[in-house]
């Protein structure tokens, strides 16, 4: 809950060691709006994911993971729109993550 006006909630399972899935939900009071999303997340490998998701307004979200070493893992994304998909507009994003 939002300021009264925002209302959500979600569940996470996972199914087994290499498989995660969610929903999320969510209703704002304002504008009487809902919103819905599923995702998933896929282990390769133990160094290795892909993960996917889509909502109710149509967006297709998918990523790969790899961790090079200890520290460092790289991440390639994307998202696209699904309702305007010869329009353009998409997503593509690169990450370089690292710790210490």
């Amino acid at each position: 809950v939002d300021n009264g006006q925002e209302f959500g909630g979600s569940i996470y399972h996972k199914v087994n060691p290499n498989f995660e899935t969610a929903v999320n939900l969510a209703w704002s009071a304002g504008n009487n709006d809902t919103r819905f999303g599923i995702g998933c997340k896929y282990n390769l490998d133990h160094d290795t994911a892909v993960r996917a998701k889509v909502n109710n307004a149509s967006q297709i979200g998918l990523s790969y993971s790899q961790k090079l070493r200890e520290g460092v893992t790289i991440s390639l994304s994307t998202l696209i729109d699904g309702k305007n998909f010869n329009e353009g507009g998409h997503k593509v994003g690169f990450s370089l993550e690292l710790e210490a």
